[in-house]
């Protein structure tokens, strides 16, 4: 049977379009990463017009890389499926009293509507069904009210909204902490059983498919990890001696303490950070501040916020910040950075800022029992998370202004580990 029908009903061409839209979600490969990047690789090789081979793709890897640890497409695509799940269940109430009658449609003879239009989808379509039943199966998700798009959707009247965006972090204004990326790899697993002990044909285009999405989610239950191997391969290049002098050197300003308090991930960008700052080929002096408040980035959100999660969670606060409304005008509410007692994952310097501008009572109680400001913490990654954003966005930083910076933040006059050493928890 044709898989166009123009006199199919509404419900049935609205439930193909949905599947197709879920369809275009499941490509989740890094030339799609590569099409939501914040520039392209040919501006970047423009703008540093051959100034140092290599450097704008670098550039380039980087932010791509960055894409692919927000998790963005994963997480557009739970979103996505979990809508068309919550249509697919509705069609099939209306139909049928089994609790899954989708697989039964498929196998079984056309001899209904229902059944007709369920072989009527191609076997991609098929899977991507699957695929939406079970994470629609798996939670109950809060879903934001359109769907970021560089073009790839289009809005299905009703149905699905979206919202234009070119690049990764404007997907992740619109997704904000929806769509767990978590959810797709055992929903897809799931669908390939049901696609297996369904399947009356065997289709090569489906076969890539899924094993392209298994390996693509199920690398990504620990998503930085190409991005720091990439990283660590460089530290690694500095050699043995050269290696050794950074990591004393960091030992040294940021204090003992301090340095082995940082988490591994931090400590393989800080490290970059001072392979580019030691480069005497390095040209492009952003680099170092940008790596070096990348570490503080992680360290924030892999030790701060979990210590935070883990005492609100004692006192019985396991959202937070909880529906707050920011200052200003308009209905806009801070981001939480922890939920069901847990540190979010991947969270930026400007979420966690704004959640610490919370006037909860517990939050300043953690102050004093872990001897942190709040407030002052606040202006500090305010202020470092600017000076990242101006080292990501702009080039041309003078060598003596990285010097100062670099300084400033690992507190080398001051001896007292620099920021880095405001996040270290002093108890007693």
């Amino acid at each position: 049977m044709a898989d166009e029908q123009s006199d199919w009903p509404e419900e049935e061409r609205t439930l193909r379009a949905l599947l197709r839209s879920l369809k275009a979600c499941m490509i989740l490969t890094r030339k799609r990463e590569e099409k939501i990047s914040r520039c392209s690789l040919e501006s970047l090789e423009s703008l540093f017009d051959g100034e140092r081979p290599g450097f704008a793709q670098t550039v380039f890897d980087d932010d791509v890389n960055s894409a692919e640890e927000s998790q963005v497409l994963e997480r557009r695509a739970v979103v996505v499926a979990h809508l068309v799940g919550q249509a697919m269940s509705r069609y099939a109430e209306s139909r049928s009293p089994l609790d899954d009658p989708w697989m039964a449609w498929r196998r079984e003879p056309a001899d209904e509507p229902a059944g007709e239009f369920v072989h009527s989808l191609k076997e991609e379509e098929f899977l991507c069904a699957r695929v939406a039943y079970h994470i629609y199966a798996a939670a109950n998700i809060r879903r934001p009210s359109c769907v970021p798009s560089d073009g790839d959707l289009e809005d299905i009247p009703g149905s699905l909204e979206t919202e234009y965006a070119p690049s990764w972090p404007q997907w992740l204004d619109i997704l904000g902490t929806t769509g767990d990326a978590a959810l797709l790899y055992p929903a897809a697993a799931a669908a390939r059983r049901d696609l297996d002990e369904g399947r009356s044909r065997s289709d090569p285009r489906v076969e890539s498919m899924i094993y392209e999405l298994m390996d693509r989610v199920s690398a990504f239950q620990m998503p930085t990890i190409e991005r720091l191997d990439s990283i660590g391969a460089k530290v690694d290049a500095l050699g043995a001696p050269d290696r050794f002098r950074a990591e004393e050197f960091l030992k040294d300003a940021l204090g003992v303490e301090v340095y082995s308090s940082l988490c591994e991930d931090a400590r393989t960008a800080a490290l970059d950070a001072e392979r580019r700052f030691h480069d005497g080929e390095t040209l492009d002096w952003n680099s170092v501040t940008a790596e070096l408040a990348k570490a503080f980035e992680i360290q924030v959100s892999q030790r701060f916020v979990p210590l935070l999660a883990e005492f609100l969670r004692q006192k019985g606060i396991t959202d937070f910040p909880d529906n707050e409304p920011l200052p200003g005008p308009g209905d806009r509410k801070r981001r939480p950075i922890i939920k069901n007692g847990r540190a979010l994952p991947w969270l930026s310097l400007g979420e966690i800022e704004k959640a610490l501008g919370s006037s909860l009572p517990e939050l300043k109680e953690f102050g004093r029992t872990c001897r942190f400001d709040p407030a002052a913490l606040e202006r500090l990654i305010q202020e470092t998370s600017k000076c990242r954003n101006s080292a990501v966005h702009e080039t041309r930083m003078s060598s003596v202004y990285a010097w100062g910076l670099r300084n400033k933040w690992l507190g080398v006059t001051a001896r007292d580990g620099g920021i880095f050493g405001a996040l270290l928890p002093r108890t007693g």
